[in-house]
C-alpha cells in the first residue's frame, strides 16, 4: 500500500478535519515539527510530540502544513 503526502497552507479552513492526525508543520524559517494535531484555538496550532508534550505554533509563523495518506494502488 502507498502513501500520498498532502500539503495544505496553514490558513485552510479543514484544520480542525485533521484533529488527531500526525502531521509536519513546517515554519517560515523552515524550521519543521512534528506532532499530533490537538487543536485549534486563538490563531494557534496547537501538537502533541513524541514525548506528549503540547506545543503551540502561531498560525502567522507556519508556511504549511504537511501530512500523508494511505492511497489505493
Amino acid at each position: 500500500m502507498g502513501k500520498r503526502i498532502i500539503r495544505i497552507p496553514a490558513t485552510t479552513e479543514t484544520l480542525s478535519d485533521l484533529k488527531g492526525i500526525r502531521l509536519n508543520v513546517v515554519l517560515r524559517n523552515g524550521v519543521t515539527y512534528f506532532g499530533r494535531l490537538v487543536g485549534q484555538e486563538n490563531q494557534v496550532l496547537i501538537l502533541e510530540d513524541g514525548l506528549l508534550r503540547e506545543r503551540r505554533y502561531p498560525l502567522q509563523q507556519i508556511e504549511e502544513i504537511v501530512y500523508d495518506i494511505n492511497a489505493a494502488f
